[in-house]
């Protein structure tokens, strides 16, 4: 990883273990190597570019940018799908290093096929929820949705789409051709794409400044080591901690900043980072859910006095971006 980012990896290179260890199955395809001209191996070859380059791709969006956007529904569908296309993969692997011919003989290359194609076009309609799913998320970048929250990378999302668009076209051509050269030059396309693509993972692609980010996790593990002072306050000192935090948030309208910080908080405070995260999280159980829980009461209040006020008024006028921030933070404090 490059430096300094590699001090918030977590961050910076989202589902990167994955990203490496998933391009590394494509080993299991040594024996295509070693017997080019064996059918065993052939049809090894043809499994792997249908369902599981296909599943390699779905997962490899979902891991990458729904760890951006804290989205983590596809986990236990993918994860199941994943199965029978493990299962297949392995026992093709044994047939290829077996010796002898076996998708020459009775009806194996008839099972093979249905195995092949079967689970191909299941992970098709993966791979194109995956598509549609990242285009989505990018379009609400687009409308200026969570833009404050996700920091999501637009152009490497636009940029992986499409190259999957296009390698969904290169899996099928490789296993419906039938030929040996045909699938060499969707091998040989394939793995360049690959290689270009983790190398594109493995880019700090998001758009908070470094500085920031390194600060936030320096602060994430300094609040650990910090707590135990803070608790060791007298009533009287937290009081006066708590006193300064509140006067910022909530008798100065900080809360109502839809760009607030909690490092901000700390600065007009006049109290040192990591004694306000501390003591904000004892008192209302984190910087997140305090100033958010200001903002929804702030936007009924604001309806209340306002009669012919707007959703989306009172809840810009209350610090929240966009009415699908509103609804995403209600539901998720809620």
């Amino acid at each position: 990883m490059c430096r300094p980012y590699d001090r918030n990896p977590q961050y910076y290179y989202p589902a990167r273990p994955f990203m490496v260890a998933s391009h590394l199955n494509a080993l299991i395809l040594s024996p295509v190597v070693f017997a080019p001209d064996c059918a065993d191996s052939f049809f090894l070859a043809r499994l792997y570019f249908l369902p599981v380059a296909l599943l390699h791709f779905t997962m490899m969006l979902f891991s990458y940018f729904g760890s951006v956007m804290q989205w983590k529904r596809w986990h236990k569908t993918v994860w199941i799908v994943s199965i029978p296309i493990v299962v297949a993969v392995l026992a093709a692997f044994c047939v290829a290093v077996w010796p002898g011919d076996w998708m020459d003989q009775g009806k194996m290359p008839l099972v093979g096929d249905i195995v092949s194609y079967g689970l191909g076009l299941v992970m098709t309609v993966g791979s194109m929820a995956a598509i549609w799913m990242v285009q989505k998320w990018t379009a609400l970048q687009d409308e200026d949705e969570f833009s404050n929250k996700a920091d999501f990378p637009v152009r490497q999302a636009r940029l992986w789409t499409m190259v999957i668009a296009l390698n969904l076209l290169f899996c099928w051509t490789g296993a419906l051709s039938g030929s040996r050269i045909v699938l060499s030059v969707v091998m040989l396309l394939l793995a360049l794409i690959g290689v270009l693509v983790l190398i594109s993972a493995l880019h700090p692609h998001r758009t908070k400044r470094m500085e920031m980010a390194v600060e936030t996790a320096e602060s994430d593990s300094q609040e650990e080591s910090i707590a135990p002072v803070v608790r060791g306050f007298s009533v009287k000192r937290r009081k006066e901690i708590l006193a300064a935090i509140r006067a910022v948030v909530e008798e100065q309208n900080g809360c109502l900043d839809a760009h607030l910080t909690l490092q901000d908080v700390a600065d007009r405070s006049g109290y040192n980072r990591s004694y306000v995260s501390t003591i904000i999280k004892e008192e209302f159980g984190g910087f997140f859910v305090y100033v958010n829980h200001l903002r929804l009461a702030h936007v009924e209040a604001y309806l209340q006095q306002h009669a012919s006020a707007t959703l989306q008024e009172a809840v810009l006028e209350s610090g929240f971006n966009s009415r699908q921030a509103y609804y995403s933070v209600k539901k998720k404090i809620s």
